[in-house]
């Protein structure tokens, strides 16, 4: 998985893969079937650590702009783990999906769908409770903040200066204050 998220899925070779994870070629094939197997497989694994922390902060009970500033904070602050590469792997996978494999490809779609479903229900609870007071609809909304938070990410994998886009964060999403 950090091989894919370090380097980029296209930069990977399945030798280096197989040689970071002490495997055999055959070995691995037998457990994924093919590099799509394996790909698909490395998003569910990275979906399943990054989404819990992610799905936490938006079943709080807090009020939306409390949340919202908890979700600059999770994008754009420095990870307290110094072995976590730069970026998100489900964006850099988004990125370059029409290079994936077919599996891979309907995997991203669906982990997409379901992330901008807990933005929506997250939104839907707020207006719902009165702390989102936009006339946006639920939808909009979501894909909107999935849109901002998506370019945070692309950014930081990019290298770009972590302060600058953590700025460019707060006023892209200040619509909502």
């Amino acid at each position: 998985m950090l091989a894919y998220w370090q380097s980029g899925t296209r930069d990977v070779s399945i030798n280096e893969i197989c040689r970071k994870a002490n495997v055999s070629k055959p070995g691995l094939y037998r457990e994924f079937g093919n590099e799509d197997g394996l790909m698909t497989a490395v998003l569910l694994a990275y979906l399943k650590a990054v989404l819990i922390p992610l799905l936490e902060i938006l079943q709080s009970e807090r009020p939306f702009h409390q949340v919202l500033d908890e979700l600059i904070i999770f994008i754009a602050e420095e990870p307290s783990e110094q072995q976590v590469p730069k970026g998100c792997l489900m964006v850099k996978m988004r990125e370059s999906s029409m290079l994936l494999g077919q599996e891979t490809q309907s995997q991203i779609a669906k982990s997409h769908k379901e992330i901008l479903g807990m933005y929506e229900a997250w939104i839907q609870r707020c207006k719902d409770n009165e702390s989102f007071r936009s006339d946006m609809t639920s939808t909009f909304a979501a894909v909107y903040i999935d849109a901002q938070l998506t370019n945070a990410l692309a950014q930081l994998a990019r290298g770009d200066d972590r302060a600058m886009v953590k700025s460019i964060l707060e006023t892209s999403l200040s619509v909502f204050r």
